[in-house]
């Protein structure tokens, strides 16, 4: 009766009247209304739930079955897909009524590849666009064969049953990355523990027949060592892409469109890392040495390695920045702590805004971190470290979104089981939201602002 009561008052407002009280209200796809509300979806081991941003709670409904979550994204319309690297799936869900719309295996029937990891969703070209999920084979026995990018097709979004499994490929061994053509169907993918395959680029305009159309081994490319390759970024400016080579400290620059594709090795200081992210001219990388207490790279007191700027109008590295734990000021040894091992692990940027995780070492068993790095970027050419923020405790590498709208930068923190909310313009911490134990990755929603940032499209 309370429903009919106010359908009748609603018909017989002005229409500007009945527009004003529509505009905070969505309907799911079991046609239930709900207001609008900005929704933060936490991936955890073990289940996936979502939170009002406003305040706090929890939101009804919840996924289970979820094992080994990586890099959740959301898509325009509130769907959510998320690899899951234990189960070998990507898990396709209804953010807005939490209900699962289907689970996609990470490989075609018949193929050997297994334990998806990073997700990338490809930029729309001719109207078509992609989930990339990159298989990173078995921890142990590691064959090319285990190994592939699977294509599912994102199109049209709206409609589900669309979102189905059009291609895939097979690629070197090991973890991978990726970034893609800026503006193109083709996309470089990174092969970190194989040096007959460092990298290749691959031709995926009808991803029914992917075609690898250049590969490079560590020998081809000059690099003396192991490359292990962990992190690429497509320039806005000049479209090739920019891989760090992790092992050696080499940034290898690839114009994706020549053909034939080519690559060359830009020299740095410093070694590990990865991540790469760029914006409007240059391109950032990071790098875990100089550091602390290394034996062949030292660094200062405080320091957990650095920045490395590319300048894509000149393809070259123009400047290396050293990052503090706590900040540019901070004369404290981190030796024998918790962040002895912590480096940079991944980078956001929103506005004037450099934001880089701390990822304690991998094969250190008790090391954690609690701090942000925030670096300026208001001089794209020179970015300044600023006081890092105080969130959760985390071990290795954890979550982190920005939200559509560019307002709030979210933080997991794996070890507290928390999320930390900044704002990102103003860079600094609002609250942190209480969640369940070992988050694991996270995204946003809503209505009007869209979805939180993806991996994959250039910015």
């Amino acid at each position: 009766m309370r429903h009919q009561f106010l359908f009748s008052i609603i018909i017989l407002v002005p229409a500007i009247f009945t527009t004003a009280l529509f505009s905070g209200c969505l309907t799911d796809d079991h046609g239930h209304t709900h207001q609008h509300k900005h929704l933060l979806f936490v991936a955890h081991e073990g289940s996936i739930t979502s939170y009002d941003i406003a305040t706090g709670e929890q939101q009804a409904g919840e996924i289970v079955d979820v094992s080994g979550p990586t890099d959740i994204q959301s898509l325009s319309n509130g769907t959510l897909l998320v690899n899951l690297t234990n189960r070998n799936e990507v898990l396709v869900v209804n953010g807005k009524s939490m209900v699962q719309i289907k689970r996609i295996p990470s490989a075609l029937s018949g193929s050997q590849a297994v334990r998806p990891v990073h997700s990338y969703i490809s930029p729309k070209y001719d109207g078509k666009q992609y989930w990339m999920a990159l298989n990173d084979g078995p921890s142990t026995g590691n064959t090319a064969a285990a190994n592939s990018a699977l294509f599912i097709d994102l199109s049209t979004p709206s409609d589900t049953a669309s979102i189905k499994v059009v291609g895939e490929v097979g690629i070197g061994v090991g973890h991978h990355k990726a970034c893609f053509s800026k503006s193109r169907h083709r996309v470089v993918i990174t092969n970190i523990n194989d040096a007959a395959k460092v990298l290749g680029v691959y031709d995926y305009s009808n991803p029914a027949a992917i075609t690898e159309v250049a590969a490079w081994s560590a020998d081809d490319l000059g690099i003396q060592g192991s490359a292990a390759p962990h992190g690429c970024a497509t320039s806005a400016l000049n479209g090739k892409g920019y891989c760090n080579a992790t092992g050696t400290g080499d940034i290898i620059s690839v114009d994706i469109d020549a053909n034939p594709p080519t690559a060359r090795l830009l020299k740095t200081s410093g070694s590990g890392g990865g991540y790469t992210k760029g914006k409007g001219r240059y391109v950032y990388s990071l790098q875990s040495t100089p550091r602390e207490g290394h034996t062949t790279l030292p660094g200062a007191v405080c320091q957990v390695g650095q920045i490395v700027v590319i300048d894509a109008q000149v393809d070259s590295v123009v400047k290396e920045v050293a990052v503090k734990y706590t900040g540019p000021n901070c004369t404290e040894s981190i030796l024998g702590k918790p962040e002895a091992t912590a480096g940079p692990g991944h980078i956001k940027i929103a506005g004037n805004k450099l934001y880089v995780q701390l990822a304690s070492g991998f094969t250190d068993p008790t090391g954690s971190a609690a701090k942000h790095l925030v670096l300026d970027i208001t001089d794209l050419a020179n970015p300044i470290q600023i006081a890092s923020l105080d969130i959760g405790k985390s071990r290795s590498h954890h979550g982190e979104c920005l939200s559509g709208d560019d307002k709030y930068f979210f933080v997991a923190n794996n070890l507290d089981g928390t999320v930390t909310q900044i704002d990102a313009a103003a860079g600094k911490v609002t609250k942190a939201l209480t969640v369940r134990a070992n988050p694991r990755t996270l995204a946003t929603w809503h209505e009007h602002d869209g979805p939180s940032h993806h991996y994959g499209p250039l910015e």
